[in-house]
């Protein structure tokens, strides 16, 4: 009975797995994993859009921070990297600044503005291309930034229970740079006011049909547009994925946010389109009398299943409800069931 308890104990905390901003290179040197950033006190989502919470999450507000403000440059690549997700959604970053100091900002009201937004790969999410490349995501910081300590805000939004109103898991964690740059203060635009630029009924937050026929390539992360600083574009732009951004820049600069290929199917299946169950099937043909029936086995219908963390199960869904191996299906809710261990 205990084993039974604690099989199931493991099996729904894989499912309702959460995620947190964990680590944070520049140009490939980390100050060490949660150095420079302001970390929550778990790792759950925010989900009340109007709160200070959907600034830095939870705690992220308060100043002083207590958190070590690290040193970079306007072109510099930043590379992130979240604790194990297994969410389907977008990633973006913002920026807040320049100001005087990043450990006595807490963020809040106008003044942010989108450098990066990566929506999906190949009809893939975003978190699938990231699960592939150990969790990570890079991109450049903009060029034209003006010289100052800034606020970068990481954000991913989860959308499996996105049919819903309110059902948006935001996870969102701030760190404290100091950057050089060449630009001008305020020369960054589009800004945004945080809380304030997301509502729970937005098109890009509430999708009702979410497992049903959505178009994942047609999704674009809440915050706007990414920003054009001091005449350049900002980081990334915001397409859906490799070959689908649209620059703001006619020349925009060499460097752009890298894309990692599509996730193994083993690790994380995240919905692009429900896959159909196989229907082929085997026929049997009754021998002759008189005539011996052929030995070894005989042939079988094939059994479709999901693979390890592939969703098995949710209303309106219509692929493959029996996992490989050992993997089990778990229900999550009315809408999603994924195949864990």
């Amino acid at each position: 009975m205990l084993f039974n308890a604690l099989f199931t104990s493991a099996l729904l905390a894989a499912v309702s797995a959460h995620q947190n901003f964990e680590q944070l290179w520049v140009n490939d040197v980390t100050p060490g994993k949660q150095v420079g950033i302001r970390m929550p006190p778990n790792n759950s989502p925010v989900k009340d859009l109007s709160s200070d919470d959907i600034v830095c999450n939870v705690g992220g507000t308060k100043v002083p921070s207590g958190v070590k403000t690290i040193d970079a440059a306007e072109g510099d690549k930043i590379k992130v990297q979240w604790s194990p997700l297994v969410h389907m959604g977008p990633i973006t970053h913002m920026l807040y600044g320049p100001v005087d100091s990043a450990a006595q900002t807490t963020g809040i009201g106008a003044g942010w503005f989108k450098i990066d937004e990566l929506n999906s790969v190949d009809g893939k999410w975003a978190s699938q291309a990231m699960i592939a490349d150990n969790f990570t995501h890079e991109f450049p910081l903009p060029k034209g930034l003006a010289s100052g300590e800034y606020l970068l805000r990481s954000e991913m939004v989860a959308l499996h229970n996105a049919q819903a109103v309110g059902g948006a898991e935001f996870y969102i964690g701030c760190a404290q740079l100091k950057i050089k740059g060449s630009g001008n203060k305020g020369s960054c635009s589009p800004t945004i006011s945080l809380p304030g630029a997301y509502k729970a009924e937005d098109k890009d937050v509430h999708i009702p049909n979410v497992y049903s026929g959505f178009n994942v390539k047609s999704y674009k992360a809440p915050g706007g547009a990414v920003a054009v600083c001091g005449g350049k574009s900002g980081g990334s732009g915001s397409g859906s994925g490799a070959g689908d951004s649209t620059p703001s820049d006619p020349n925009p600069p060499a460097v752009s946010s890298t894309v990692a290929p599509a996730a193994p199917s083993d690790r994380c299946t995240l919905l692009s389109a429900s896959p159909s169950a196989p229907t082929g099937f085997a026929t049997l043909v009754r021998p002759s009398a008189g005539i011996a029936a052929p030995t070894g086995a005989v042939p079988t219908a094939s059994v479709a299943t999901a693979k390890l963390w592939d969703k098995c199960g949710g209303q309106g869904f219509t692929g493959p409800t029996a996992c490989e191996g050992s993997a089990k299906c778990v229900k999550q809710d009315e809408w999603y069931s994924q195949c864990v261990r």
